[in-house]
Order: C-alpha cells, then structure tokens, then sequence
C-alpha cells in the first residue's frame, strides 16, 4: 500500500558560501532554537506595581534565565585552571613572604 502522506517540503537555506535544504522539522527546530529568548514578557513590571515582592520575583525569574544562556566550562577547563590558581597563589605567597622577611630585617636594622 503506498504512502498517502505528503512529503516534507525543504527551504533552501544559505551557509556562508554553500546551500543546503532544510526539511520543515528542522525549520522548526532551528526556529524554535533563534525564538528561544525572544518570548514575550508577561510578567507584570515592577516599576509599573512597584510592589517588593514583583521586583523580587522579577529578579530571580530573570537570574534565572540569564544561568540558561551561561556557557560552563568543561571539567577538564575547571581542573586546569584550578592549578594553574594553585601556583599563581603559591608564587604570590613565596614572593610576599620573602618582601616581607627583608623588610623585617631593613626596619630591625633601622631602629
């Protein structure tokens, strides 16, 4: 029995300098991913209430969506700038110890 469904139609998108065809689910899906942070805001204004508690709920609705858009790192990235933090802090202690030793020493000498 053959298929009565209609195909998927395609939209030639442009790359750079190449062209592809995208079915419409991919359409959408690109879409959806482009709209993503574009929704409407019906959240009621807090400088139009000037209520506390919808400026509260305004803020960590926003702070929110602003931890959605971070880019973490990976924990490979995390491990190695955590060493190379360990051995900056490391060289910055030897060398505040040692000015503070001379300095020690230049002012016992002074007085």
């Amino acid at each position: 029995m053959k298929d009565m469904r209609e195909p998927e139609k395609t939209i030639a998108v442009l790359d750079g300098s190449e062209v592809r065809t995208l079915t419409k689910s991919e359409q959408r899906k690109k879409n959806r991913l482009e709209n993503r942070g574009q929704k409407k805001d019906s959240r009621p204004r807090a400088e139009e209430e000037g209520n506390v508690f919808v400026r509260a709920y305004n803020f960590f609705v926003e702070a929110k969506e602003e931890l959605g858009r971070v880019i973490w790192p990976t924990r490979k990235e995390t491990i190695d700038s955590t060493w190379r933090l360990l051995v900056l802090v490391i060289i910055a202690g030897i060398f505040l110890g040692l000015v503070d030793g001379i300095l020690t020493r230049l002012l016992s000498l002074i007085v």
